[in-house]
C-alpha cells in the first residue's frame, strides 16, 4: 500500500484534508511542527517535523512514497523553508509531492506571494520528483469573512474578475488525489470556482444572501496601503495584502477551470451556495 504523509494538519486546509481522510483506510502519517496540536489524528501516527532540512525531518519522511505539502506559513523566508523541506524529502526517498500552489503562479505575478509558489514548483521539478500541483485561486472563505465581519470589501481591484474557490473543495480534491496519486502524476490542476466575479458582484451576492448591505469600496493603491496600516505588519505583508486586489484588477485571477469537476465528478461550489451554507 502506498505510504502517504500529510503536512498542515493543524491549519485550515490541511485540517480539512485530515478530516476528509478520517474514514479512509489509507497508510498515512501526519507531520507537524507541534504534534500535540494535531487533534484530528485519531490513531494516525504523528511525527514532529518543521519545514527544514534536518535529520529529524528526514527520519519523519523515511518510507514515505507520496507527500502532501501545504505551503508554509507566509513569511519572508517561505521559499527557503520550502526548498529545505523538499531537500529533506529527497534525502528520505519520497517520490511524489502534491503541492498547494497558487493560481497563475509565475515569477512576474502581481500578487507578491505568487513568485514563491512558482519557484517552489520549479524546485520540485528540478529535484526530480513526480509532482501534482494544485493551483488555488483566492479563497471564497476569505471574502465571505470580510463581508460578515466588516460589511464591506475594500481594495484597488477595479472591475477585475476573480474565480474564487472554496477551501473545502480543494481539501476534497486533495483527499481524492491521495486515494490514487498515480492517476494525477505530473499534472497541474487549477482550483477555481465555477464563476468569474467582480468584487462589486461578490458584495451584491453577499448582500442578498446574508440579508445586510455589503459594499465594495474602491480604493487607490495608496489608500489601500494607508487603510491596512491599521494592523501592525511588516512591509512584505502590506505588499501581499494590497497586491491581492491589484492582481485581480490586472485580470490575473480571472478564468474558470473545470479541474475540480474532473477530480470530484461535480462542479465546484459557487459563492451563492457557500454563503447559503453559512446561514
Amino acid at each position: 500500500m502506498t505510504k502517504l504523509a500529510l503536512t498542515g494538519g493543524t491549519g485550515h486546509l490541511g485540517g480539512l484534508v485530515a478530516q476528509t481522510l478520517e474514514s479512509e483506510k489509507l497508510n498515512v502519517r501526519y507531520l507537524a511542527r507541534r504534534p500535540e496540536a494535531v487533534s484530528r489524528a485519531k490513531g494516525v501516527s504523528v511525527y514532529k517535523a518543521s519545514y527544514e532540512h534536518s535529520p529529524e525531518v528526514v527520519e519523519a519522511l523515511a518510507g514515505v512514497d507520496v507527500l502532501f505539502m501545504v505551503s508554509a506559513s507566509e513569511s519572508a523566508t517561505r521559499l527557503q523553508e520550502h526548498q529545505a523541506f523538499i531537500d529533506s524529502a529527497k534525502e528520505a526517498g519520497v517520490g511524489h509531492i502534491i503541492y498547494t500552489s497558487f493560481y497563475n503562479a509565475n515569477p512576474n505575478s502581481t500578487f507578491t506571494l505568487s513568485p514563491t509558489h512558482a519557484a517552489t514548483e520549479k524546485y520540485i521539478k528540478d529535484r526530480g520528483f513526480t509532482y501534482t500541483f494544485l493551483r488555488d485561486n483566492f479563497y471564497t472563505d476569505f471574502f465571505a469573512e470580510l463581508c460578515q465581519e466588516y460589511g464591506e470589501i475594500k481594495g484597488p481591484a477595479g472591475n477585475g474578475r476573480v474565480s474564487l474557490v472554496v477551501r473545502a473543495d480543494v481539501a476534497e480534491v486533495v483527499a481524492q488525489i491521495l486515494k490514487d496519486p498515480e492517476k494525477w502524476a505530473n499534472r497541474t490542476l487549477d482550483m477555481t470556482g465555477p464563476e468569474d466575479l467582480t468584487l462589486a458582484e461578490i458584495a451584491q451576492i453577499a448582500s442578498e444572501i446574508l440579508g445586510k448591505e455589503i459594499a465594495y469600496v474602491e480604493e487607490t493603491v495608496e489608500e489601500a496601503y494607508t487603510s491596512r496600516q491599521a494592523w501592525p505588519a511588516e512591509e512584505w505583508e502590506y505588499d501581499a495584502w494590497v497586491s491581492t486586489y491589484t492582481a485581480i484588477a490586472k485580470g490575473e485571477q480571472a478564468g474558470v477551470s473545470d479541474d475540480i469537476e474532473s477530480v470530484l465528478g461535480r462542479k465546484a461550489t459557487s459563492l451563492e451556495t457557500y454563503l447559503k451554507n453559512l446561514i
